[in-house]
């Protein structure tokens, strides 16, 4: 999957993961994801919605689950996705909390 990201890409992650901005550039991205792996045992993404809001943006609705066996720490959340393509690659793909839900 991470190979369809621009190797300069910006990525906003989940802000429950991540609350501090913008990632800049596709290993960044890969190794913010190990990391979540590497955190939590249980992840699963659940696809709600998904549209194409324009030529070249994608919009999705996703819940997203985490569980760490160890700590118990759980996360279960809601964000809306804007994802951006040029050339059929990911150059901008930005996550924010849904609080319609």
């Amino acid at each position: 999957m991470f190979a369809l990201f621009a190797p300069d890409v910006e990525y906003g992650p989940p802000p429950p993961l991540h609350p501090d901005g913008l990632l800049h550039g596709r290993a960044a991205v890969l190794g913010f994801w190990r990391g979540v792996l590497a955190s939590y045992d249980e992840n699963t993404i659940e696809n709600l919605s998904l549209e194409e809001a324009s030529p070249g943006r994608i919009v999705r609705r996703a819940r997203l689950r985490h569980r760490s066996l160890a700590t118990g720490e759980a996360l279960d959340y809601v964000v809306v996705q804007s994802t951006e393509l040029e050339a059929g690659r990911v150059i901008r793909q930005v996550n924010v909390l849904d609080r319609a839900r």
